[in-house]
């Protein structure tokens, strides 16, 4: 028997606090650790992570997932740094030329060069940081259409990661609103599911929470450009999945699941769930639902701003899965998620809540 096979593997997931969105930590190995770390929230995400950030100085890869505010934000301040805190191997991320050569699929000498209109701070920290930038995909590209996809990608100490989201259509979607999307600092500052929030803003379940009637509330899916185009991919290590779901489509990442065998009589088995857009209702679908065999979801978000996660989505895993023992893992104790702590609840829905414990920001898990 060898040293690596004696030795435990580590598999976790970090979900820092960052605010509303995503500051994600990946770690993975045996007898060395890696690391990848996962966009980085806000402005004051970054600030209060920083220290952390330092402490582990290299990451195997840094994925910014896509341009919503509460993804890319921390990223601005970290490039502005006169020293970069950390040091990145890979780093991904579909900027104005990635969304280009999505459209046109040309030979990466034929693109154009990214000029001063398109330069935005997160595109500019990464040329200036000299990291290898989508070194996997010779187009540059991180899409399911680029054919690196078409395989797992392997990543020292024996990660491997495939690509569901985006497509090239998803990326050429978002080019026509690219420059609206973005404000000076190259930062997206709108939120369809505010819009949605307001509607419900202080709507009660009479008699606590409905399951039932939650997740019969018909689905409307998420068609906002920016989510469409976000990076979400399976992490698998030592024989175990986790769905880093970003704020993607769920047509899209239900359809990369079926071309690698996944059905309603196969489902395709997940150790963890990183449930898109924080659980917002339009990004997890019953569909979607139906083909993987997961009993472990986690949502990123302190609810600040939408209202994530909401209720119908968590309401429709529950009905989707409702005798297996369920495990929701939340990142914040705020007043989205803490209404799902409930004795009857989870009795009857045979489910468990984590928490950060007491006094403690964000939560770290095996997955």
């Amino acid at each position: 028997m060898t040293i690596e096979e004696k030795t435990t593997p580590t598999f976790k997931l970090a979900m820092h606090p960052a605010s509303e969105g995503d500051a994600l930590i990946l770690t993975w190995g045996r007898d060395a650790l890696h690391r990848a770390l996962v966009d980085l929230g806000r402005t004051g995400d970054y600030r209060a992570l920083k220290s952390l950030l330092e402490d582990i100085g290299t990451f195997d890869l840094f994925t910014i997932s896509h341009i919503d505010v509460d993804h890319i934000e921390g990223a601005v301040p970290l490039f502005k740094e006169n020293a970069l805190p950390i040091q990145a191997k890979h780093v991904w991320f579909n900027a104005h030329a990635q969304l280009v050569g999505a459209k046109t699929r040309s030979a990466p000498q034929d693109r154009e060069v990214l000029g001063a209109a398109q330069a935005e701070k997160v595109t500019a920290g990464i040329v200036k940081s000299k990291w290898p930038w989508n070194a996997h995909f010779k187009s540059g590209i991180v899409s399911l259409d680029s054919p690196e996809a078409a395989a797992p990608l392997a990543f020292e100490g024996g990660l491997k990661l495939t690509i569901l989201s985006p497509s090239d259509l998803k990326l050429s979607q978002l080019l026509p609103v690219w420059d609206a999307e973005l404000e000076k600092t190259g930062l997206r500052t709108v939120d369809p599911d505010e819009v949605a929030a307001a509607l419900v803003e202080g709507r009660e379940h009479l008699g606590g929470l409905n399951v039932d009637a939650l997740a019969a509330q018909p689905f409307a899916i998420d068609s906002t450009k920016p989510n469409g185009s976000s990076i979400a991919f399976i992490a698998e290590f030592g024989g175990q999945r986790v769905l880093m779901g970003a704020d993607s489509h769920p047509d899209i990442v239900e359809a990369s699941l079926r071309k690698l065998g996944a059905s309603e009589t196969a489902r395709y088995r997940l150790d963890c769930l990183k449930v898109s857009h924080h659980g917002s209702r339009a990004n997890t679908s019953p569909s979607l639902l139906s083909i993987i065999d997961c009993t472990r979801f986690a949502f990123s978000t302190d609810g600040s701003r939408h209202g994530h996660p909401h209720a119908e989505t968590i309401a429709r895993i529950l009905k989707a899965d409702p005798t297996r023992k369920k495990t929701l893992v939340f990142n914040f104790r705020q007043k989205s998620t803490e209404q799902w702590d409930d004795v009857e609840l989870k009795k009857r829905w045979n489910y468990e809540c984590l928490f950060p414990d007491a006094g403690k920001t964000g939560i770290e898990f095996d997955i």
